[in-house]
């Protein structure tokens, strides 16, 4: 009777941890595709022609300019230059990698929401046999560096 009632706890909580797993997974793949929906939508906005824009009036240049001050710190990627030759997300991506030197690839790779993650993936590893770009193993991620 006793392996009995046991057999009975111990198939109630697989069925309950089934029913969990079943939720969370129906979770994720809700996101996934609220995800791919956005990248999809900017898209489709960044295909849009642009509407020509009224031009601003001028304004008075002020007396004097306000003195600025120099911030000792790495450079984002967003505020790193990248030049207007560039053709193709690789060259985006090597330009991105020796702009900031050492930066992670799953750093590098949430700045390139527009491109899934699996062709990211794909892009630095043919950049790395290339010779363009050297991965050194950190955790779970790769830091970057230009050759």
């Amino acid at each position: 009777m006793f392996w009995f009632i046991v057999l009975l706890l111990v198939a109630g909580a697989g069925f309950y941890f089934y029913q969990k797993l079943t939720t969370i997974e129906r979770e994720i793949r809700a996101e996934q595709a609220a995800e791919n929906d956005r990248a999809a939508h900017s898209r489709s906005e960044a295909d849009k022609p642009e509407q020509p824009e009224a031009e601003p009036e001028e304004e008075p240049e002020p007396e004097s300019e306000p003195e600025l001050v120099a911030v000792d710190r790495e450079p984002t990627i967003a505020e790193t230059p990248v030049p207007a030759e560039i053709s193709s997300f690789e060259d985006e991506i090597l330009a991105a990698i020796t702009n900031l030197p050492g930066i992670k690839q799953t750093e590098l790779s949430a700045s390139f929401p527009d491109i899934e993650k699996k062709k990211f993936q794909q892009s630095i590893k043919k950049l790395a046999d290339d010779g363009s770009v050297r991965r050194e193993k950190e955790g779970s991620s790769y830091l970057l560096f230009p050759v």
